[in-house]
């Protein structure tokens, strides 16, 4: 714990880099973000807490123009930054300094190979390692509204507080356990530019629904999931304002040729068949004709086999998590077992310390009981 209770509120370029030199000293920086994403495709970065021997800071990031001191120090190799579920975190930095800050401690990872589950709350932690227990009465602020109360800028801070004190006790807890380096591997995995790097061709990825499509129907809706990830960084929308997933998954399943039976499927709005009905009937018909050699595939929908198959590698791969006490999801995921029944073995959980925990097991198996 910071010893150290001196804290900051900087609204200002001159401020946040004074902060920034005391900063080029630390071995460490606890990190956290608040930001609002309710009406918008980016998110909106409201203010950043750090944390550091020197004292806590909260950087208003509505009043500060120039991040560049702050950027400078983040993004230094010998520093390492805490955190505490880090995706979104490190998006809002992919945001603004467009790349991550490397050398990433994650206390919610830590906390997954330490058997406390795989989405542990930091509120939940900090009273497990600290024995504190954190008020959560500002869990919904409006972090954009200034001036900030008291009660909000201290629970802010609080986000930061402990840090330090969690990796010191969850990093003893993995050099004791022998899985600080299946930790850092994680860490590297999950902390990679390309995680962040969404775009119109892999956006279809974010969809778990069309893991049961295959040919046409699947071609349409990657090639519909392209345009509306494109369409909703144009405008700063949610992809959801644009088309939601379900009805782009029908759209996609009835391959509709006109505005009349496109405006039939089930919650299509006229305002969406006038606007943007031409473009999604243009798109349909351009996906339908792509005979490229690499035309999209899919599994399309189990049958009783391989249902049977999946539910057995399953529970190979939940004894392996029982036995090593971690959550099957750090060994892999549904769609893991569902990729290597159809071949696909370019998969994490086929490579270093999870090929050996579990990955041998399930292609062992899967050798002998191929669909």
């Amino acid at each position: 714990m910071i010893s150290n209770n001196t804290t900051f509120y900087i609204e200002s370029t001159s401020e946040l880099k004074a902060f920034c030199d005391e900063l080029q000293n630390s071995t460490w920086i606890g990190v956290d973000t608040e930001f609002m994403r309710e009406r918008t495709y980016y998110p909106e970065p409201c203010l950043i807490q750090l944390s550091a021997d020197i004292g806590i800071a909260c950087v208003d990031v509505v009043t500060i123009d120039d991040l560049t001191p702050l950027k400078a120090v983040l993004c230094r190799q010998d520093i390492m930054k805490l955190m505490h579920s880090c995706s979104q975190d490190l998006e809002i930095f992919h945001l603004l300094f467009d790349e991550i800050p490397p050398n990433i401690f994650d206390t919610q990872v830590a906390s997954a190979f330490l058997g406390k589950g795989d989405q542990v709350s930091y509120a939940a932690l900090v009273e497990d390692i600290c024995g504190v227990t954190l008020h959560k009465a500002h869990t919904r602020a409006r972090w954009c509204n200034r001036p900030l109360s008291k009660e909000e800028i201290l629970y802010a801070e609080d986000d930061v507080r402990y840090l330090s004190e969690m990796q010191q006790a969850l990093t003893a807890k993995l050099e004791k356990l022998g899985r600080k380096e299946w930790f850092d591997a994680e860490m590297q995995a999950i902390t990679s530019t390309t995680v962040f790097a969404i775009n119109s061709r892999n956006a279809w990825q974010r969809m778990n629904a069309l893991q049961q499509m295959a040919g046409r129907q699947l071609a349409a809706a990657k090639a519909l999931a392209g345009w509306r990830e494109s369409l909703a960084q144009a405008r700063d929308k949610p992809r959801s304002w644009i088309l939601a997933d379900k009805v782009l998954v029908r759209i996609a399943n009835t391959l509709p040729e006109t505005k009349n039976e496109l405006a039939a499927i089930e919650d299509i709005t006229d305002g969406f068949v006038k606007h943007q009905g031409d473009r999604v009937l243009a798109i349909i018909e351009k996906s339908l004709d792509h005979n490229e050699s690499d035309q999209p595939t899919g599994p399309g929908r189990p049958d009783a086999r391989e249902k049977a198959l999946k539910k057995e590698l399953i529970a190979i791969l939940d004894a392996a998590a029982e036995k090593a006490r971690i959550p099957p999801s750090l060994l892999a995921t549904r769609r893991d077992i569902s990729a290597m029944i159809h071949g696909q073995r370019e998969l994490a959980v086929l490579q270093g310390w999870r090929y050996e925990t579990v990955g041998q097991k399930l292609v062992e198996y899967l050798n002998k009981n191929a669909v």
